[in-house]
Formats: C-alpha cells, sequence, structure tokens
C-alpha cells in the first residue's frame, strides 16, 4: 500500500477480536466492543446492548436465599436449585412461573433428600437438570448417597402442585451419585463414574426415568477416564432425514456419539467416537445453537454440526475470540446459553490483567464477536427470544437479558449506568517505515440528546497521545441561547453522522489504537471511522537517556 501525504483511510469495526496487531488479521478488528452489539439495520453497525432487568428476587420467598446452583426452562416456567436457610447447608427446589410472575410451591422437600448445597466459586461439578416424561431429573454434586439418595427429581404431573424427592433408580441401582443426566428417546441417560471399574451411561426405561428395569442398560466407553458431560444434537443422515444423537463427553480428549435406542431394530442403539480429539472441561457451556451443538474446548469454542463434524475454534488467530477461553481460569464455571441468533458465554479471563469474570457474544448470522460485556452469568438459560440470567456476585436473584433492543429497553443495571468501549485494535500498519501524524479524524456516531464522548489515541503501551471530546445537543437551538458555531441551528440533530475527533494537536505515532467511551442509551450507534492520515520524514520516535 502506498501512502500519499494527507490521505484519508477508512476503518470499519467488524468485530471483537484478540490481536495485537491490526495489520495481519481481519480487516477492521476491535479490541473492545464492551456493552455494543451489532445494530440490526446494517453491517459494521453497532449498538448499545438492552440492560438485564431484575425479573425474580428470592429473598421474598425463600428464607436465606443465596446460590442458584441449577435450572432449566420447562414451557413458561423455570425450575431450578437454590441455597436457603430452610434446610441450612442444603439447596432446595424451586419453580417460578414467568407468565404469572409468581413461585409455586413444591412439595415434599426435607434435609434427608436434598443436596448439600455446592461453594459459590472455585472448580465444581455443575448440576444438571433435564426433563423426561413427567419427571424433570436432577444431578448435583452435593447428592452423597447417603440413604440411598443417588439424584433428585420434580415429579411435574400436576403442574399446581408439583413433588420433590431424593432417590436412586428402581430394579438397578445406579452404584454412585452420577455425575450428568440428559434426557435422550424418552430415556434418561445418567453418566456415572464408579470409585472402581468403568466410567458409563446408565440408560431408564422409556418415560420410565426412576426404573432400569434391565441390567444391560449400559454403555461403556473404551477405558476408564471419567465421563464428565452430556449434549444432543440432530443429526442430516445420507439419506436427508434427521436423527437424534446423545453426545457424551469424556473431559477434555474425546466425545462420543450415542445414536438409536436398544428398543428399535430399525435404528439401533450405536456408539461411535468422534474424529477430533478434543472436548470439554465446562459442562455448562454445551448448548444447542442453529449451528450445531456448541462447547468451550481447551482452544476456544467449537461447534458440532449437524453431519458430526467438529468445527476449529471460532475467532482463532485473531480472527475473532478465543483468548479468553484459552485461559478461562475456572473451565467448569463458564455458562453459556444460544437463542436463535446469538451464543452467550462467560468466562474468567485469565490472560486479562486482573482476571475479570465477563461475558462475550457471538453473533451467528454475521458471524462477529462482541464484548467484554459487563454483567456476566453464573447461570443463563434461554426463555422465548430472551435469557434468563443468574449473574455472578449478585445471589438470590434472577434477571432478564434481552439479545436486542426492544421499544422498551433500559441501560441502568442492577442500579448501574451501563457505559460502552468502542477501541480499535493497533491499527494497520501503514508499511512505510515512518512516523505518522493524524491531522483530521471523524468517527460515524449516532448520539443521544445531551450524551457525550471522550475519545483517546493511544499506542501500543497503553499511553494517551491525543484526547477529544465530542458531545451532542441537548435541545432544539434557540437564537440567543447558544454559543454561536457551537451548535445546529434549529435541532439538536443526533443522528448517525460523522463526528470530528478533535485533538488539540496531531497525534504522530507509528502504531495506534483509538477508543470511544460513553454512557449507554437507546440512540447510541457506533461505526466508520476516517483517519488523515500524513507521513512524517522520520523513520520512528526515539527516547533518549
Amino acid at each position: 500500500m502506498t501512502l500519499r501525504r494527507s490521505t484519508p483511510l477508512p476503518f470499519s469495526p467488524v468485530g471483537l477480536s484478540d490481536t495485537l496487531d491490526g495489520t495481519n488479521v481481519l480487516k477492521g478488528a476491535m479490541s473492545s466492543l464492551q456493552n455494543l452489539i451489532p445494530d440490526p439495520t446494517t453491517k459494521n453497525l453497532w449498538q448499545c446492548r438492552p440492560a438485564s432487568l431484575e425479573l425474580i428476587d428470592f429473598a421474598g420467598t425463600f428464607a436465606g436465599a443465596g446460590f442458584v446452583s441449577a435450572q432449566i426452562v420447562v414451557g413458561t416456567r423455570v425450575y431450578g436449585m437454590i441455597a436457603t436457610s430452610r434446610n441450612l447447608g442444603h439447596d432446595e427446589p424451586f419453580a417460578y412461573d414467568l407468565v404469572t410472575g409468581m413461585f409455586v410451591t413444591i412439595s415434599g422437600v426435607t434435609a434427608g433428600n436434598t443436596p448439600i448445597s455446592p461453594a459459590t466459586t472455585g472448580a465444581w461439578t455443575p448440576p444438571t437438570m433435564t426433563v423426561v416424561g413427567t419427571y424433570i431429573l436432577i444431578t448435583h454434586p452435593g447428592y452423597t448417597g447417603s440413604g440411598g439418595v443417588m439424584f433428585g427429581y420434580i415429579n411435574i404431573s400436576n403442574p399446581a402442585s408439583p413433588a420433590y424427592n431424593g432417590t436412586n433408580t428402581a430394579t438397578n441401582a445406579l452404584p454412585t451419585p452420577p455425575v450428568a443426566v440428559k434426557g435422550f428417546n424418552d430415556r434418561a441417560y445418567f453418566l456415572v463414574n464408579p470409585p472402581t471399574g468403568q466410567p458409563a451411561a446408565y440408560f431408564t426405561d422409556i418415560l420410565a426415568p426412576l426404573t432400569i428395569t434391565t441390567g444391560t442398560n449400559i454403555i461403556t466407553f473404551d477405558d476408564n477416564v471419567p465421563l464428565t458431560a452430556l449434549g444432543a444434537l440432530p443429526l442430516n443422515t445420507q439419506f436427508g432425514g434427521i436423527i437424534q444423537a446423545l453426545v457424551v463427553f469424556k473431559g477434555a480428549t474425546n466425545m462420543y456419539q450415542i445414536t438409536g435406542d436398544a428398543a428399535s431394530t430399525s435404528n439401533p442403539l450405536a456408539k461411535n467416537a468422534l474424529s477430533v480429539a478434543t472436548g470439554t472441561l465446562a459442562p455448562n457451556s454445551i448448548c444447542p445453537t442453529p449451528k450445531g451443538l456448541a462447547f468451550m474446548a481447551p482452544d476456544g469454542i467449537r461447534i458440532i454440526d449437524f453431519k458430526a463434524n467438529v468445527t476449529d475454534p471460532i475467532g482463532d488467530a485473531g480472527q475473532g475470540v478465543t483468548v479468553p477461553f484459552k485461559y478461562s481460569v475456572v473451565p467448569s464455571r463458564v455458562a453459556a446459553a444460544c437463542n436463535a441468533t446469538v451464543l452467550r458465554i462467560t468466562t474468567q479471563n485469565g490472560y486479562a490483567s486482573g482476571t475479570p469474570t465477563s461475558e462475550y457474544w457471538f453473533d451467528l448470522p454475521r458471524g462477529c464477536w462482541s464484548g467484554p460485556h459487563t454483567f456476566p452469568a453464573s447461570l443463563i438459560s434461554v426463555y422465548a427470544n430472551t435469557f434468563l440470567i443468574s449473574p455472578v456476585g449478585v445471589p438470590a436473584k434472577m434477571f432478564q437479558g434481552d439479545g436486542a433492543q426492544t421499544s422498551i429497553s433500559t441501560f441502568v443495571e442492577d442500579g448501574v449506568q451501563l457505559t460502552f468501549n468502542y477501541a480499535t485494535a493497533m491499527l494497520p500498519d501503514t508499511q512505510q517505515m515512518s512516523e505518522n501524524a493524524i491531522i483530521e479524524a471523524t468517527v460515524n456516531f449516532a448520539l443521544a440528546a445531551g450524551g457525550s464522548l471522550s475519545v483517546t489515541a493511544s499506542d501500543e503501551n497503553g499511553a494517551a497521545l491525543g484526547t477529544s471530546t465530542i458531545t451532542a445537543p441537548a435541545q432544539t437551538t434557540i437564537w440567543g441561547g447558544f454559543i454561536w458555531g457551537a451548535a445546529l441551528w434549529q435541532g439538536g440533530q443526533n443522528a448517525l453522522a460523522p463526528r470530528q475527533m478533535d485533538f488539540s494537536e496531531p497525534v504522530v505515532f507509528r502504531r495506534l489504537s483509538i477508543s470511544v467511551i460513553g454512557n449507554c442509551a437507546a440512540g447510541v450507534k457506533a461505526g466508520d471511522m476516517f483517519l488523515r492520515y500524513e507521513q512524517l520524514g522520520y523513520l520512528q520516535q526515539r527516547s533518549f537517556e
């Protein structure tokens, strides 16, 4: 690229990237799109993420309500497990009707049949919940097997009066508390890692998830490596049909696909290893998407597609986001969910300063990342086209978090005003081996009335090379009520338009990043940036001691 003097160069923000240098990655790489998500109207245009709104306050119903350890949406209700003081040191089940906004009482809860509450931080075996027939089955690290209680269940055959109990499977009992459960072909599949012997998936009778009549309802997986997680996936067959599959994860090293059923002659039960030697240490990262079954592998987010192919890490080598997942501090605490268009995943990023816990969004239709978003989830589930979030560090509450703005979106979250950070990666090198100076610069923004933006141009060490402030008119301009030249006549016109980044002096640089920070609001939109570079007549600045 030949750079002429005073050449204007455009920059269009494509998506979030891990890159340290925008020269050799996707054009338009951003180092931060904090609390910004794709605008539905225009490619490479960004709008503010709507705030999550408090939906459920458990403290008013459950004495000593604390950490929510499990949740599942069934129809128009969310069920789960929460620590309370009812049986001190134990979790108990809850049911909340999302239509009526009321809790539904669950009977049968005792100290003897409820699990011990887990720690709220550090590595753990996450509880799992699944529906088979008229039962919600629960595995939980707090079930010890004492009194024969290996897992729990909620009987929802009478929705007005759900009943809870702890039990083991009848006829053929599970040898030890299972680590996961998933419904598949009207059976419950339990993953069991016994102290001795082979780990196995035990499957129950059809529509009788509390009974294993046949002692051969067991699938083993070739060795004694513990089984860790389960996920369900529909598959396209070579004949064009759709069959269901259960994916069994053996830690981060292997995955198996289970298809068919023991009672079927046309589609017999089968087990096959997937061809990619990877897996997950983050059971709550496994979630269905329109592209297949997503999960956090040790090298980033991967998807098992509908032909059982495993994708490469999404966004590797600066093409997107993988680093926060590669350096996840506690993988078992990662939580993810996906609706029709957006995959949301929370992780504690050990690569970043201070190891923050943040959420990242992947927009499936556009194939781009955004974040880090500032309301991370301990647990997250899909309900209709929105998300139900049990946030990190906010016990005894559940929030609704929309994946896109609506006419009623707000931007104050749990009492805190949302702010955004639109920051480029290090801009592509001009490849002219010379210092450059920015003499004029604009950025396309739509602003909220009275809003202001703080602009900073920084070098590779984060040192500020220049600053600027962009302010929107607060109201219609009236004669005699403004400083001449400082306002638009007859209007606070804040629609998407170029805004001048008026640095007090030329910004001299060899490597440069520009960030724009402001308060989130419905009218805010962020788009392309235009920088008029000027080549200077020397190689680079040097400092002498």
